[in-house]
């Protein structure tokens, strides 16, 4: 049984298939992650990264906001829930003529947008860690049903520091939340640091692990 829900460095957003810092360790994210406001808006942080690079969340996050206003309800009947966006990924060309290929199963992917603050600002802490709990466990429940009905292992990748940015969040009191969801749970849960080995001497990567990947396919 874990103690803690592990560190990995790499860039959460190419959905690590290992570690860049222990090349040999596989963990293959097929899930992402993160923390939205109920306004709509995906001004900063990750989110931003996201949506800009990932358009179909930001999509899924919109539907979710106007459907919620359009009701005549409001972000009371969002926050604590998830909106989420099945993504196709840099892998799903490599190996669509390899059903078998043990990474055919990250062809697609999936963002959660968890809906963990109502506004958003930058002089206060917007997080509410128990919206946070409930939003992270309505996560867990959908990926639970998501490996026992499609029969696919699925692992969520979490940023590092995830709420304790702009939303002003206690990093020790997201963790021990995240822990005390992912644990004891059926899911694999990492939390990925962007910059780990560049500030903290971990090591250095040169090559990222799709490279490598590619260059196996096409020995």
């Amino acid at each position: 049984m874990l103690k803690q829900i592990p560190l990995i460095s790499g860039n959460l957003l190419d959905f690590p298939t290992h570690c860049e810092a222990d090349p040999d360790k596989y963990v293959g994210i097929n899930n992402i992650a993160h923390s939205c406001n109920c306004q709509n808006v995906m001004g900063g942080g990750i989110a931003k990264q996201i949506k800009d690079r990932y358009p179909q969340a930001f999509e899924a996050d919109t539907e979710r906001w106007s459907n919620e206003y359009n009701d005549g309800g409001n972000w009371r009947c969002q926050i604590g829930d998830y909106s989420k966006a099945v993504i196709k990924t840099k892998f799903a060309n490599l190996t669509k003529n390899r059903p078998l290929s043990p990474h055919s199963r990250l062809s697609y992917a999936t963002i959660y947008n968890l809906y963990t603050q109502s506004g958003y600002s930058t002089s206060k802490r917007e997080v509410n860690y128990e919206y946070f709990w409930r939003a992270m466990k309505a996560m867990q429940e959908d990926l639970l049903f998501n490996q026992h009905e499609l029969n696919v292992r699925q692992v969520v990748g979490v940023p590092y520091g995830i709420s304790c940015g702009l939303a002003g969040g206690n990093w020790k009191i997201i963790k021990a939340i995240i822990e005390d969801i992912f644990l004891d749970s059926m899911i694999e849960c990492y939390i990925v640091k962007y910059d780990q080995f560049a500030n903290e001497g971990v090591g250095s990567y040169t090559k990222s692990s799709f490279e490598a990947i590619k260059e196996n396919y096409e020995k």
